[in-house]
């Protein structure tokens, strides 16, 4: 590790408190704009260097022991839908999660009942089978017990944001399904109605070359 020098904060200031640390002195790497606190953790750990912009908004709240106990407490560090409960809450509340951009970034939050784990998968146990994915009903909404479910992999594609929907005799569906109820390639349905300004019901009965000569 490199060498950690003094260095005095303008707001961050020995005895303050974030999360579960205590803010002993402030420090910088040698060289460097970075910077850390040296921290004792409620649970008696030894004391620690935590980064500064990580420990102020929240990101880092103790050493881990506030997510251990909370794991243990619940008995859910090897249920099945812990790594989904895990997953969903990095997408929405970690920055550096690759995903949080869709998620986090643009609004999408976790109920608070579901910030407790066993809370998640007493909720959503139901239903739940290997290979299913958790999905939003609707994709603009956060996760909440009556906006999600459990589906495979190509019906949560069809629910991505970036879907094309398509009404047709009332329904609403993304123009990949509607070409598979019709059998009309989705290239062909998606230029009838978006590029070439058809209604939906000619573009879903009109038949298409191949299927005249059939």
């Amino acid at each position: 590790m490199k060498k950690m020098i003094p260095w005095l904060s303008k707001i961050v200031k020995p005895g303050d408190k974030y999360g579960r640390y205590t803010v002993i002195s402030t420090h910088k790497i040698e060289g460097t704009y970075h910077y850390h606190a040296l921290c004792q953790c409620e649970c008696g750990s030894n004391p620690r260097y935590v980064p500064l912009g990580g420990m102020r908004n929240g990101e880092i709240k103790s050493c881990g022991c506030l997510h251990k106990e909370r794991v243990t407490k619940h008995g859910c560090w090897n249920h099945p839908l812990f790594s989904v409960w895990s997953g969903m809450m990095e997408r929405c509340y970690k920055p550096k999660n690759k995903r949080y951009s869709r998620y986090g970034g643009r609004g999408i939050t976790v109920c608070q009942e579901w910030h407790d784990p066993a809370v998640f998968i007493k909720d959503m146990s139901n239903g739940y089978n290997k290979g299913l994915q958790l999905d939003r009903v609707d994709n603009d909404k956060g996760y909440y017990k009556e906006n999600c479910r459990w589906a495979t992999k190509k019906i949560q594609a069809r629910n991505k944001s970036s879907n094309i929907f398509m009404t047709y005799n009332g329904q609403t569906k993304c123009i990949g399904e509607w070409a598979e109820i019709s059998g009309i390639s989705y290239h062909l349905l998606r230029e009838r109605v978006f590029i070439q300004g058809w209604s939906p019901e000619k573009a879903m009965t009109t038949p298409t070359q191949k299927n005249l000569l059939i």
